[in-house]
């Protein structure tokens, strides 16, 4: 037999059987392309875009002088987004100080940048809703820099009354902000301590002997804050005075024990727990008491539903955020107070930790009453 008639070729030996055997070839469908090819790649290009913005973020820390010589460009854009830069820059060093350098919040190019920029702002005396925006941005920021003696003298002249109210607004919180520092390093203050003794007394609760700011401007515009009309400023003043503290400090809250706003008397009463006074307390069970009652739907009869509707969802933000502070203010002074104080706000805490609507506060009412008991 001949090797010419042994031999045959792959497609003559499976010819008969292969379409039994193998499947029929279709192209690909466009939803197994997009699985194949496009979703890897959108991943891949993902985290390409991830490494670039850390890899830019680096680049801008490195050259943080180039967003600093920005501030005074003519270009407005430039100048605003060259503020934001900064921003966050000092953002991130909140979180991860410099150890090679000099904190920006103490740089004196950055600081003198910053007010300088923040004077002109606000020196305008006809501003537009985005200078307006500007501004606020700015008074916030200003808030992050170690430098009392550059930007107190700023945030004071914001919080006067011939300026836009959210701009007054954003200073006071700039002031609580630079205050609060002081007020933690001057008491001991640590956060994490804080956390790793739940339920337990702050590492000191007494009364400052002075200020923890002495800018004679702020102090003035605090006091005057804390006589404002407008509610919403008489409460953040009352904030910032709880962080100055401080002997005249503490008899200006013991004044706004009075006010006609809760949110001002909350504030306060507070204020002076943090500070280590018990005098707050009969407006701290009043205030714990209010915070049990319910939405008062008859305070927006015959206003619009869409009124009414908002109204009670800042009745659900507020009222925990009132009985949250309080709850913590009891657990501040708890043990300088006497039984007579003791037994009139135990029922009251018992209350909010089984009824309260939000569980969080309940929380924390059932782990003071844990150190109500154990007392």
């Amino acid at each position: 037999m001949s090797s010419g008639s042994d031999s045959t070729t792959p497609s003559s030996r499976y010819a008969g059987n292969r379409p039994e055997e193998l499947p029929p070839v279709t192209p690909p469908s466009a939803g197994y392309i997009v699985q194949l090819f496009l979703i890897p790649a959108l991943i891949v290009m993902a985290v390409v875009a991830v490494w670039a913005l850390f890899g830019k973020l680096a680049d801008s820390e490195s050259d943080w002088k180039q967003l600093v010589a920005e501030l005074g460009s003519s270009n407005e854009h430039r100048r605003w987004r060259a503020a934001l830069g900064i921003a966050q820059l000092l953002q991130n060093e909140e979180i991860t100080p410099p150890t090679d350098r000099e904190p920006l919040a103490k740089h004196p190019l950055v600081v003198d940048s910053l007010t300088e920029l923040f004077a002109k702002a606000i020196a305008t005396t006809t501003p537009t809703d985005e200078d307006v925006t500007h501004q606020e941005f700015l008074a916030r920021t200003l808030g992050a820099l170690d430098a009392d003696d550059k930007t107190l003298p700023a945030l004071a002249e914001a919080t006067k009354d011939s300026h836009n109210i959210e701009v007054r607004k954003s200073a006071l919180m700039s002031i609580a902000t630079i205050a609060g520092r002081h007020f933690d390093a001057a008491t001991g203050y640590s956060a994490d301590a804080e956390k790793s003794k739940a339920g337990s007394a702050a590492v000191r609760r007494v009364p400052l002997d002075s200020p923890t700011i002495k800018d004679p401007a702020v102090l003035e515009q605090l006091r005057r804050s804390a006589q404002d009309p407008e509610p919403v400023v008489r409460h953040l003043a009352g904030f910032s005075l709880a962080n100055v503290g401080g002997p005249d400090a503490m008899e200006q809250l013991k004044a706004m024990l009075l006010d006609g706003d809760r949110f001002a008397r909350a504030n306060a009463a507070v204020g002076l727990a943090r500070n280590g006074s018990i005098e707050s307390m009969p407006a701290i069970v009043e205030l714990l008491n209010d915070s049990l009652q319910p939405f008062d739907w008859s305070s927006v009869q015959g206003k619009p539903e869409t009124e009414q509707r908002q109204a009670e969802n800042s009745f659900q933000v507020e009222q925990p955020q009132i009985a949250r502070n309080c709850l913590r203010a009891v657990n501040d002074v708890w043990e300088s107070l006497n039984d007579e104080q003791r037994a009139e706000l135990k029922p009251v805490v018992e209350k909010i930790a089984s009824d309260f609507f939000a569980p969080d506060v309940r929380i924390r009412a059932s782990e003071l009453l844990q150190k109500m008991n154990a007392a």
